[in-house]
């Protein structure tokens, strides 16, 4: 499956569906896993055992109902024009019809308020059925399936501006009945199975080596550097006219936000932070705006290939303005790579700087341009526009003052500026203030709203959590083998540490829920938000189970520090938009929650792991009988992740399959990102076999396994995002090379330290039997 990933990105989706997933030896692999399931279940007497035997059957169910789902659905699409009758539909051999008609009414596009985002498109349709004489209409949107007698109607696609629409169908009452029996019964199995006393994962949670307290001396010292602030002094307004002016609304992203919203994103662009020197981010944006002519000269822009260097006549310090980029002639000096960047695949390193450089020169020419200040509110035909002062906005509903006032308020308080006319400066904003209100009247947020979103704007929660997480993971870390020798000291600090976390965590909280009022929506729908998500199920973990295993702590600083680091870094969109249509679901909510929960307590595994294959690096002789009972303990942490990991990756998956069955029509579709979260669960399960796999009750190979199988989360996450694409890929394809160059380095940097580490426990384990 992981090859076939591959294949589809050189060959195409069709090509790896046609070539692996439907071919009749990859269905013959899953018969033979059925069979092989069976034969085992018999032999090992599941039947003493009903949780497991659950467990295993959910997964023959489901495997039943995929079959049945190959041999007997009938899946297609139906081309509806409005006000004509349909009776078929098209599938891949052919066209198959009806037993009954369809007409389409009417189709709209549903807007989330006062933008031109989409927040749904719903479909009415009326259902004639002759054979059994029924007659009825129905509505089908995103997220809203329309069913009649087996068969399932979702929303697709339209054009011709709604004239036309095609909904997916689907008829397969047996295979998703099935389908979503093994579901429920992989979910009561695992639950009935890790708090039933007989099985493993109780017996791990009163296992008497979690009541030893070992010592063990190591620790490690990260070194951090922190790079000199780059400071100029330029033009700008004063921090009150800045702050007055990032007050006003704007629409933008599809989203209704104030204009300091955009101004952090817009100086976070250009200069890889919200701010500029001693400017704040509504200054530095302001400056852009209204004295560009001062501005174009300032050296903002790193450049780092040589031949850019000459082509754009950079300063000593290899850094140019804006300036830089047009000659004596106003000519673009990279318009001549416009040609290479509009192509797909892979991009040389000049060629990915050229395009990073070429997206910060047009933000600032858009800006010139007037098109991204939509600042004005004005209702034509019931429906709320919003127009910039460059827009061309004449027609029979627009008033002749209104069209003025639009066109010639910011150019009023740009002269009002340059007077230092204060007063009429503050005057032309409040005018402005006061027609948003008025144009805007019903669909702008409340005031609380705005305090909200201002307040979200100036702090930067990620940033300070994560230096805050890091350093208190190192530190406790450190603590916690320099003290444990020390038990009062050693509990006192810990406690101060456990506040610490709690503190951390709260204020953590806090943001999150300050994100979600302030979107409307839980923050799941990007790779910053599930970072985000990822460091708040870091810090539980550890908050819930710090009593139990000591070392969770440092693991849940340490954790989520690096996973809000990621955020901070800026690998993911931290823009706050609306949702698409098919995002605006309870149940992505479910799924994200689910698996990145399972990817937290996944990477308490590996870092448990990492520890206890340095532990082996640095061990000394008269310390073997406490390194070997430290690393069965470690093992022991990571097995009482482990059972929970794997239910909520399956859970996950499952209800993530749900979810595209509603939205799409079809439960599981082969895309990469499915597939290789399919394939992480399946590694997952591997050492929970222990009696039928013998090499994970070797304490080594186990821990060995944890970085393993952590690699793979990294190649379900960010591979699959960045690299594979497909229809869970936040960023897009290509552009990821270089992911897969420094994770082969890592890897085989790791392998190597485990080959070393194996040397060192083969001679500890000599070391105890003797």
């Amino acid at each position: 499956m992981g090859i076939a990933t591959f294949i589809e990105k050189n060959y195409g989706s069709d090509y790896a569906y046609n070539t692996i997933y439907a071919s009749w030896w990859f269905s013959s692999l899953w018969g033979i896993l059925a069979i092989l399931s069976i034969i085992g279940m018999i032999k090992g007497k599941m039947y003493k055992n009903l949780s497991l035997l659950t467990i295993h059957i959910s997964f023959l169910i489901i495997l039943s109902g995929a079959l049945c789902t190959k041999l007997f659905a009938k899946q297609g699409y139906v081309l509806l024009t409005q006000n004509e009758v349909c009776a078929q539909m098209q599938t891949d051999e052919g066209i198959v019809p009806l037993p009954f008609e369809i007409k389409l009414d009417t189709f709209y596009v549903a807007f989330y308020a006062g933008t031109d985002a989409p927040s749904d498109y719903i479909s009415h349709i009326q259902i004639n059925d002759k054979n059994k004489k029924a007659n009825l209409s129905g509505k089908v949107s995103m997220n809203n399936i329309f069913s009649y007698d087996s068969y399932r109607f979702y929303q697709s696609s339209f054009d011709n501006g709604g004239k036309r629409v095609a909904l997916s169908v689907n008829s397969d009452p047996v295979g998703i009945s099935l389908s979503y029996l093994g579901y429920a019964l992989f979910a009561i199995g695992m639950i009935w199975n890790m708090f039933s006393r007989n099985n493993t994962f109780r017996q791990l949670l009163s296992h008497p080596l979690l009541k030893k307290s070992l010592v063990v001396g190591l620790f490690f010292i990260p070194t951090i550097s922190f790079a000199n602030i780059y400071t100029k002094d330029s033009l700008s307004v004063n921090t009150q006219q800045a702050e007055q002016f990032g007050k006003l609304w704007m629409l933008y992203e599809g989203r209704v936000m104030p204009v300091k919203t955009f101004a952090n994103d817009f100086t976070l662009k250009l200069t890889g932070k919200k701010h500029f020197s001693y400017l704040n981010s509504e200054q530095f944006l302001m400056s852009w705006l209204f004295f560009a002519e001062k501005w174009q000269h300032m050296e903002l822009f790193s450049i780092e290939n040589p031949e850019l260097q000459k082509e754009l006549n950079v300063s000593e310090r290899n850094r140019s303005s804006f300036a830089d980029f047009y000659d004596e002639y106003g000519r673009y000096r990279l318009e001549k790579y416009w040609p290479e960047l509009s192509k797909s695949g892979t991009r040389s390193r000049k060629l990915k700087e050229v395009e990073k450089l070429n997206d910060k020169i047009q933000l600032i020419n858009m800006l010139h341009r007037g098109g991204l200040l939509q600042i004005y509110p004005y209702k034509i035909d019931n429906h709320v526009n919003w127009f910039s002062p460059t827009d061309n906005i004449t027609g029979d509903n627009l008033h002749v003052k209104d069209s003025l006032f639009i066109r010639k308020s910011l150019l009023l308080y740009y002269e009002a500026l340059q007077k230092g006319d204060e007063e009429n400066a503050t005057s032309i904003l409040n005018s402005i203030d006061g027609f948003q209100t008025f144009h805007a009247k019903g669909i702008l947020p409340s005031e609380n709203h705005r305090n909200a979103e201002l307040f979200y704007a100036d702090i930067d929660f990620t940033s300070i959590l994560f230096k805050i997480n890091l350093t208190a993971g190192i530190l406790s870390l450190l603590a916690l083998f320099i003290l444990s020798k020390n038990r009062k000291t050693g509990k006192i600090i810990f406690r101060t540490f456990y506040s610490l976390l709690i503190i951390s965590f709260l204020i953590h909280t806090f943001s999150i829920a300050l994100r979600t009022y302030i979107a409307g929506r839980l923050p799941f729908s990007n790779g910053f938000e599930t970072m985000l998500i990822i460091a708040w199920c870091a810090m539980l973990f550890a908050i819930v189970f710090y009593k139990k295993i000591n070392l969770v702590l440092p693991f849940g600083f340490l954790l989520s520090g690096c996973t809000l680091l990621v955020a901070h870094l800026g690998m993911m969109n931290p823009q706050i938009t609306p949702l698409v249509p098919v995002l605006s679901s309870p149940l992505l909510s479910i799924h994200v929650s689910l698996i990145m929960l399972a990817y937290t307590l996944s990477g308490f595994i590996a870092l448990t792991s990492l520890i206890s294959i340095f532990l082996l690096l640095f061990s000394k002789k008269k310390n073997s009988e406490n390194i070997l009972l430290q690393l069965d303990k470690y093992k022991i942490y990571s097995q009482i992740c482990l059972y929970p990991c794997v239910l909520l990756l399956g859970a996950g998956i499952f209800v993530g399959a749900v979810w595209a069955n509603i939205s799409w029509g079809r439960y599981w579709g082969w895309d990469p990102k499915e597939v290789w979260a399919l394939i992480t669960f399946l590694i997952y399960t591997l050492p929970i076999h222990q009696k039928k796999l013998q090499l994970f009750t070797n304490t080594f190979f186990f821990h060995v396994f944890g970085l393993v199988a952590f690699a793979n989360i990294l190649m379900t996450y960010f591979g699959v995002n960045y690299f594979l694409g497909g229809m869970h890929s936040y960023a897009g394809q290509g552009g990821f090379e270089s992911f897969f160059v420094v994770f082969g380095i890592i890897i085989a940097c790791l392998l190597g330290i485990c080959l070393v580490a194996y040397r060192k426990y083969k001679y500890l384990k000599v070391l105890r039997f003797s």
